[in-house]
């Protein structure tokens, strides 16, 4: 069933309980097994899961402050931590209160007092199946030249991103990124060293896109997306400025180009300084701007700051 998982260690749990003595034995008994942290209140747990995400959670029903099922549905309310996996543990066997359990986002429970062996089976199993679906997912959603992620995951995302920003009235930008004379360059050295080529490209991108909500995708062919989420025009033209230069940097000789070596032509859309309220809006943009950069000599950006009527 798990064929695909090599291995849990490195897996982080992450133990929410406000009886110090209960989070000091489930750390004792998991230490064999993988990582814990632990916290006391659920609301701490709650504000360090962006940073940490754990890769499972336990957690007490009853809590000072915020209940766990209270934060539980929470936790499943948001988009970037649904997919965490919550265990409860608790005295109660009342079969109301395991309801209760299961129609909050629970995936298991585990009774008190704690037995280390039940534990123990218990996480590493729900482990496995976190692991096993976490792999599948990259599979499903990662290009497998770049390993950047692909279209099909851009298109989520830049949906969800959008909607986000709108909601909270945020800026989110969109750079569309091409290979100036790609084509060019695979006929004049060959598909082996274009592949290298554009994985070096990608990773240049990468390295730019610093922060952990800047999101990179293999758009198609030699095109790249980034989604820069809570960017200005102004912010995400320097990004864009910068990834040319980088890109030029890397001097990758291409003998079929003017420029000598390898560069990119960017588009730079943003919410900001448009009326763009559909993805479609927004990569049509993108794209507008990228046409505008070719046409002006390629090697550069363009930003696209006109309305949508």
């Amino acid at each position: 069933m798990f064929e695909i998982v090599h291995s849990i260690e490195s897996c982080t749990v992450l133990v929410v309980d406000d009886a110090k003595v209960i989070r000091k034995l489930i750390s004792a008994i998991l230490k064999p097994v993988c990582r814990t942290v632990s916290f006391e209140s659920a609301e701490t747990a709650l504000k360090v899961c962006h940073k940490i995400k754990p890769d499972l959670i336990i957690m007490d029903i009853h809590l000072e402050g915020m209940s766990g099922l209270e934060a539980c549905q929470q936790l499943k309310s948001d988009p970037e931590l649904a997919d965490i996996p919550l265990i409860f543990i608790t005295s109660n066997q009342d079969p109301k209160t395991q309801e209760k359990c299961w129609d909050a986002g629970a995936v298991d429970f585990i009774e008190k007092p704690l037995v280390a062996s039940t534990l123990v089976k218990r996480i590493t199993t729900h482990l496995k199946y976190k692991v096993q679906a976490d792999i599948l997912t990259n599979q499903s959603f990662v290009d497998g030249l770049t390993e950047l992620y692909n279209r099909r995951f851009f298109d989520i995302e830049i949906e969800r991103l959008l909607k986000d920003s709108l909601r909270r009235r945020v800026p989110l930008a969109l750079l569309l990124i091409d290979i100036d004379f790609f084509k060019k360059f695979n006929d004049s050295l060959g598909h082996l060293e274009g592949d290298q080529a554009l994985k070096s490209v990608t990773r240049q991108v990468s390295l730019c896109a610093r922060r952990p909500v800047d999101l990179v995708c293999r758009y198609g062919g030699e095109e790249i997306a980034v989604l820069l989420p809570d960017t200005s025009v102004h912010s995400a033209q320097q990004f864009a400025s910068d990834i040319v230069k980088s890109i030029a940097d890397l001097a990758i000789v291409h003998p079929m180009s003017p420029h000598k070596h390898v560069t990119v032509s960017v588009g730079v859309s943003c919410t900001g300084s448009s009326k763009a309220t559909t993805p479609a809006q927004l990569i049509a943009q993108a794209d507008d701007a990228l046409y505008h950069a070719k046409e002006a000599g390629r090697n550069q950006y363009q930003a696209c700051v006109a309305l949508v009527s």
